[in-house]
């Protein structure tokens, strides 16, 4: 009996080492497969980041003029009633030229005092009024019609015209905007495939996107008081441009 206890004890005690020894193996050799795999995929698969850009141009279909009237005059309530006077007749002319009152608007109107040294003296000589209208036009021949409404509102009395700017429509834009980035993104994809294609390496998809855009700038057109009536303000192209950054993945 002795001997076969012992013979059964010492069996479930190398059983018991074998055991171990398996599960220790496994849990040993688990960690160093997950890696070599790791390892594999990060040497078969990588990333390409190029940057597309696009920039798109298209003619104005909308021009902003932005004049005013300023008066002084000793008397407040002369200066205020003046330049009301002046900015009521502009409104006419602009009536007559077919522009609505929808287009036109108030940008700013000021009531301040005006002071000047005389013998060293600080005195004052009147009340500035100062009433700053934006005129917005839409349709053809902008160049032309920016002219006619500057003319049309000096020859009632404006005396400040400060600045003609040509845009294009809120539709316009966005329809532009759309076009970028689509251009922009053609320009990723054909850099990323040259690169590729050079190294040696494929394009098999993509990592991460992001895209700008830059608003347009009015463009500018400053106006002499003294030049004739007749002459035509030349608005110029607006431009509109796009840029994504892409990152692919290449193998």
């Amino acid at each position: 009996m002795d001997m076969r206890l012992n013979l059964k004890l010492k069996y479930l005690a190398f059983f018991g080492v074998a055991l171990t020894l398996l599960v220790l193996g496994s849990v040993l050799y688990s960690p160093q497969q997950v890696q070599a795999a790791d390892l594999d995929e990060g040497k078969s698969l990588g990333t390409l980041s190029v940057v597309g850009n696009a920039v798109l141009y298209e003619q104005p279909d909308t021009v902003k003029v932005i004049l005013g009237t300023s008066v002084l005059d000793p008397d407040v309530q002369k200066a205020t009633s003046s330049a009301a006077n002046n900015i009521n007749r502009a409104l006419s002319a602009l009536k007559g030229l077919g522009i609505p009152e929808s287009s036109i608007q108030t940008l700013s109107y000021t009531i301040s005092p005006e002071y000047r040294y005389i013998n060293n003296e600080q005195v004052l000589i009147g009340y500035r009024v100062v009433h700053t209208l934006q005129v917005t036009y839409s349709g053809t021949d902008l160049g032309k019609m920016a002219g006619k409404i500057i003319d049309a509102c000096v020859e009632s009395g404006l005396n400040q015209v400060n600045g003609v700017y040509f845009a294009v429509s809120d539709a316009k834009l966005a329809a532009l905007r759309t076009s970028a980035l689509e251009a922009a993104v053609k320009d990723a994809q054909a850099k990323a495939e040259t690169i590729a294609k050079t190294l040696g390496v494929k394009v098999v998809g993509v990592q991460s996107v992001s895209e700008s855009y830059s608003s347009p700038v009015p463009i500018y057109r400053s106006y002499d008081l003294a030049v004739a009536s007749s002459t035509t303000i030349l608005p110029g192209a607006v431009s509109v441009s796009a840029s994504v950054s892409i990152t692919f993945h290449i193998q």
